[in-house]
C-alpha cells in the first residue's frame, strides 16, 4: 500500500488530524490542513502566536508535544511532516500522540535518498494526492 493509501484510511477513521512540521514542512503541514478542511475533515495546524509563545516560554523542542499532550484523544491522527524525520520537537509530539492512543504517520523522504527540497516537493504531492482523493471519493 502507497503512502496516499496509508493515509487516507488513517485520515478517514480519525476523529481530528493534526499536522505538525519545521520550516518548508511546516508550511506545507499547514497547505495540507486547509486542503483537508475543503474535504470536510477537521484538520488542524498550530498558529504562530502560540507556537512561539510556546518555544519562547516552554521549549522549543516541546512546543508540539504540549499542544498533542493538550489537544489530542485516542483516535485523532498526528501526521508529522518532517525532511529528516528526526528534529526533537517532532519525534517528541509522535511520542506525545502515541502516549494517548493517536495515530501517528511520519511523512519523511530525506532518509529515502531524497534532498530537502525534494523531500518537501513530495509532501505538498502527497497532500494533493490526499485532497484530489477525498474529493473524488476515493477509497484506500
Amino acid at each position: 500500500m502507497d503512502d496516499t493509501s496509508i493515509l487516507l484510511t488513517k485520515i478517514r477513521k480519525a476523529r481530528r488530524v493534526y499536522l505538525i512540521g519545521n520550516g518548508g514542512s511546516y508550511a506545507n503541514a499547514a497547505h495540507i490542513g486547509n486542503d483537508l478542511l475543503s474535504c470536510g475533515i477537521k484538520a488542524y495546524t498550530l498558529d504562530a502566536a502560540f507556537l512561539t509563545a510556546t518555544a519562547n516560554d516552554v521549549a522549543y523542542e516541546d512546543i508540539f508535544a504540549r499542544w498533542i499532550e493538550t489537544l489530542g484523544e485516542a483516535g485523532d491522527l498526528l501526521i508529522a511532516l518532517s525532511g529528516s524525520g528526526t528534529s526533537k520537537n517532532i519525534t517528541r509530539a509522535i511520542r506525545a500522540a502515541q502516549m494517548i492512543g493517536m495515530h501517528t504517520h511520519l511523512v519523511t523522504h530525506y532518509l529515502h535518498g531524497r534532498d530537502m527540497q525534494q523531500s518537501e516537493e513530495d509532501q505538498i504531492v502527497l497532500g494533493h494526492e490526499l485532497m484530489r482523493a477525498l474529493k473524488n471519493g476515493r477509497t484506500a
